[in-house]
């Protein structure tokens, strides 16, 4: 067994891995150290989903611990005591857990024996404990050893608690930075000095072609300057009072462009009230730009899915989103009048419109302006792109 070390040093190891997670098997070879233990083990996650992970180890062979891991986990007995119980309280290995598959084949051919642990967090979705072993042949745990345990098990505890929050939290942001993607307009959200923290592809898109707005450390930049003022001037005042009143909140800004394409449209938010820091001023404020000249909805297909439409139907609707009337339409499509007729009429029947322009305005509206994955998204390739 290793030489012992203070109780502060394992505790100052812990808090470090909450922000760090390839630090926990340090954290555990400090804790074994303390413990004289020749294994630890910590385990995290949900067993109600089938997902309970080893998080840090240290004593252990990797082929016996991958197969513990993969098989034996959900099933080993005190694992199951622990989320069943308390957290806290202590688990030690009885006669019927000496006797078990996950022992007989796994733990007692590793070498460990003497298996002591309790649970630090139990909730309906996260599970997570600690647990100690020594080696075959050496002596229990004795009554101080299991003393310096359980004073180990409330640091424990709130580390793997602090662990735990910021990996939702960053879950979470993950998440949100996903849907963000998935939005046609450009979305990008600002500092309490207007710098940019979130940018989802489309407004990174937009930065990058550096066609009249561009994404900089210290701000937003517009191709003219005075375009550049008055935006900037927009986010810092996008949470006035004032212009809540006068414009429910919204402020908005047209954006010229040097290739000579249409105008960038922005609109600028401030996030509700509850998203902005309370010790400072400022507020937090996000920015939705609009490219006319990128097709926002693709509706070549999620509007046919919607109203049930054939494929020549839902070819049509296409043609009349891009404009130029039925005529044009039929030419495109290299179709007689008749046969666009026809079809029309079953779209308005499909759909429960009465005219083009109510037919049109369907179309804008029925389906979120969404762009669909690509290859970023890690489904290209999948039913996404068929």
């Amino acid at each position: 067994m290793s030489q012992r070390i203070n109780l502060e040093v394992v505790i100052g190891h812990l808090y470090e891995a909450v922000s760090d997670p390839s630090a926990w098997n340090g954290a555990l070879e400090a804790a074994g150290q303390l413990l004289a233990a020749d294994a630890m083990l910590l385990t995290y996650g949900n067993p109600s989903a089938n997902d309970l992970r080893i998080i840090g180890s240290t004593g252990w062979k990797s082929h016996a611990q991958e197969i513990y891991a993969d098989e034996f986990l959900l099933h080993d007995e005190m694992i199951r005591e622990a989320i069943n119980g308390p957290i806290g309280a202590i688990v030690s290995a009885n006669q019927s857990f000496f006797d078990s598959t996950v022992n007989q084949h796994i733990l007692h051919q590793g070498g460990f024996t003497h298996f002591t642990g309790a649970a630090l967090m139990n909730t309906p979705d996260i599970h997570a404990s600690l647990w100690m072993a020594r080696a075959i042949g050496a002596s229990y745990f004795s009554r101080s050893d299991i003393k310096v345990f359980t004073d180990l098990l409330p640091h424990a505890t709130r580390a793997v608690t602090a662990f735990h929050r910021i990996r939702e939290a960053e879950l979470r942001s993950e998440m949100a930075m996903g849907a963000f993607d998935r939005v046609a307009n450009g979305v990008v959200l600002l500092d309490v000095k207007g710098t940019p923290v979130m940018v989802n592809r489309e407004a990174k898109r937009i930065a990058d072609a550096e066609d009249g707005f561009t994404l900089r450390s210290d701000g937003i930049v517009a191709h003219r300057p005075t375009d550049t003022t008055r935006l900037r001037d927009l986010v810092r005042c996008a949470g006035s009072e004032r212009l809540a009143r006068q414009l429910r909140g919204a402020v908005t800004a047209r954006l010229e462009r040097p290739s000579g394409l249409a105008d960038y449209h922005v609109v600028v938010l401030p996030l509700p009230k509850k998203c902005q820091p309370s010790d400072h001023d400022l507020v937090v404020a996000v920015l939705f730009i609009t490219d006319l000249s990128q097709p926002k909805n693709p509706s070549d297909h999620l509007f046919g899915d919607l109203y049930g439409l054939t494929d020549a139907e839902t070819r049509l609707v296409t043609q009349l989103l891009k404009g130029g009337g039925l005529t044009t339409a039929a030419e495109r499509l290299g179709i007689s009048r008749n046969t666009v007729h026809s079809q029309l009429a079953s779209v308005f029947q499909k759909t429960e419109t009465k005219s083009q322009s109510e037919l049109l305005t369907l179309l804008l509206t029925a389906v979120a302006p969404i762009r669909p994955p690509d290859e970023s998204s890690g489904f290209y390739g999948s039913v996404f792109d068929a």
